[in-house]
């Protein structure tokens, strides 16, 4: 990912204007324009200084602020390090592949999710995970991606059971955050009320949790925490259905 594409992703993410990020940044006394910024998520300018850097990924929230400098360092680098750094980098994640591959899960979201790696990530990750005498490891690699990306996996192709690792607070505290569960494929005509069922919401690809009731012939899915959104269908066929939740294993 270069810097351009990361400073993007972190501007989008904060839903701030151009605008907003300057005033921010000026008072963390850094004076930039929101011309300026904008050219440097359009890729119309070399990576700033660290200064900079750090500046707008703090104003912008991003959770990981080092890593926008950390690119800005190595887009500048001379070109043999460059290539070394990438080098590097394309072995990292081809051991964190085969490490889900050990695992049993190396689908086309695991793979996405480790080739958009920065250079950084993919170091970081690999450093904490990828080790020859632990292979339990590899499951906690799974864990991380999955918690990640929002997916489902299965860790045991003998089964039809599929696992997931809970991202929010919808169900809680019946289902607290990051909760390991367990999802059964059923058929959606078996399915009866206060059923926790696993979805997708229309136009998302994130998996959610919710609880099923029939109110005058409609499908509501209904959270536990109610500041979360409830759903609403005409009929159980038009959900997007995963499963049903059989059990879960809280993860303290």
């Amino acid at each position: 990912m270069r810097y351009a594409t990361m400073l993007d992703d972190m501007i989008k993410s904060s839903e701030l204007s151009l605008r907003q990020i300057s005033k921010r940044c000026s008072e963390l006394e850094i004076s930039i324009t929101p011309s300026y910024v904008s050219q440097l998520r359009n890729g119309k300018l070399p990576p700033p200084s660290e200064e900079i850097s750090l500046a707008l990924a703090k104003v912008c929230g991003a959770r990981n602020q080092t890593h926008l400098v950390f690119q800005g360092y190595m887009e500048k680098a001379p070109a043999i390090v460059r290539e070394y750094m990438l080098a590097s980098s394309a072995l990292n994640k081809i051991m964190l592949e085969s490490l889900c591959k050990a695992s049993g899960n190396v689908s086309d979201d695991f793979k996405k999710f480790i080739e958009e790696l920065d250079v950084l990530a993919a170091l970081e990750m690999s450093s904490k995970f990828v080790s020859a005498d632990d292979p339990s490891k590899a499951h906690a690699l799974v864990k991380e991606i999955a918690l990640a990306t929002n997916k489902a996996v299965k860790f045991d192709e003998n089964s039809e059971m599929i696992n997931f690792f809970v991202p929010d607070t919808s169900m809680a505290p019946l289902i607290p955050v990051h909760s390991y569960v367990y999802i059964l494929p059923t058929r959606k005509d078996l399915l009866k009320d206060r059923d926790i069922i696993a979805f997708y919401p229309p136009n998302s690809k994130s998996i959610t949790l919710r609880k099923q009731f029939t109110v005058s012939g409609k499908i509501v899915l209904i959270p536990e925490d109610k500041s979360h959104s409830l759903y609403f269908y005409n009929d159980v066929a038009d959900i997007n259905y995963i499963g049903k939740v059989v059990s879960y294993k809280a993860d303290l």
